[in-house]
């Protein structure tokens, strides 16, 4: 015979302390691979590649793998909101604005915080989107067009830069020859260093013919003069100037006595 099982107080005593213990809280946290879609940009002519890496934290009074299971239970939902989101703000932007819109959709999407079954999830979305492909392959070929242009300006800079130095070189040697007659000759030299003796041959010859020259002059100057009967000249400039004074009525001065001008008789 079995005794009926007793209740009352005792009982009620002892089933508070089977109760179900109090766990401390935990959290754990997951990253997930890349995923990747396409977005339309502005006008939808274009669509921008996109990748999104979700960054989950998952805390509560349970154990670690109730944390990852909530997690597996919120992504795919998760992933949907985040295309959606991308997409709707994305779509204001033109295809070369990919920088302006990422930096748009990584803005709206800091972060968000669920609570569902007692477990805190916060979820961070990381968004890298890039310009089409043909948006790229354009921009590529206006950089290369402009690089050129750079470097070829930088290369016409060098070059007037050089020839400009080279002017300056050039006027200095050839405004100091101007006065040295044997630049020439040590210029020639410059440019072929051989036949010393003929460049010396030269110089003495130029000398010499230089000098012949001068006393030609020299010689054709004064048979020149011999020539002019220059005692005849001035006399003849004496008299008209004092014949010119006396037609206009102005004072003519006295000559000096024992000048070659003055009457032969006042000499004496």
């Amino acid at each position: 015979m079995t005794r009926p099982e007793r209740t009352g107080w005792t009982s009620v005593i002892r089933s508070w302390f089977r109760s179900t213990p109090i766990l401390e809280s935990t959290s754990t946290h997951v990253i997930d691979p890349p995923f990747a879609f396409e977005t339309p940009a502005f006008n939808d002519s274009f669509h921008f590649p996109v990748t999104v890496r979700l960054q989950w934290r998952a805390t509560g009074n349970c154990p670690a793998g109730t944390l990852s299971s909530e997690v597996n239970l919120c992504r795919e939902r998760f992933r949907y909101f985040v295309e959606d989101t991308i997409r709707f703000y994305a779509r204001g932007f033109e295809p070369h604005r990919a920088a302006d819109a990422e930096a748009m959709v990584n803005e709206k999407l800091k972060g968000v915080r669920v609570v569902d079954h007692g477990v805190q999830l916060e979820c961070t979305a990381v968004i890298r989107l890039l310009p089409p492909l043909p948006v790229v392959q354009q921009q590529q070929q206006f950089l290369h067009q402009r690089l050129e242009r750079e470097a070829d300006h930088e290369a016409t800079k060098r070059q007037i830069e050089a020839m400009t130095d080279l002017r300056r070189r050039w006027r200095e040697l050839l405004s100091e020859g101007l006065d040295d007659w044997i630049t020439p000759h040590a210029v020639r030299l410059a440019e072929t260093p051989t036949g010393i003796a003929d460049v010396t041959d030269t110089m003495l010859g130029e000398r010499r013919s230089e000098a012949e020259a001068f006393l030609g002059m020299v010689k054709r100057v004064v048979d020149a003069q011999q020539a002019a009967n220059v005692f005849d000249f001035v006399a003849s400039s004496e008299t008209v100037m004092r014949n010119t004074l006396k037609m206009m009525g102005l004072p003519v001065p006295d000559l000096v006595p024992g000048s070659v001008f003055s009457d032969p008789d006042d000499a004496s």
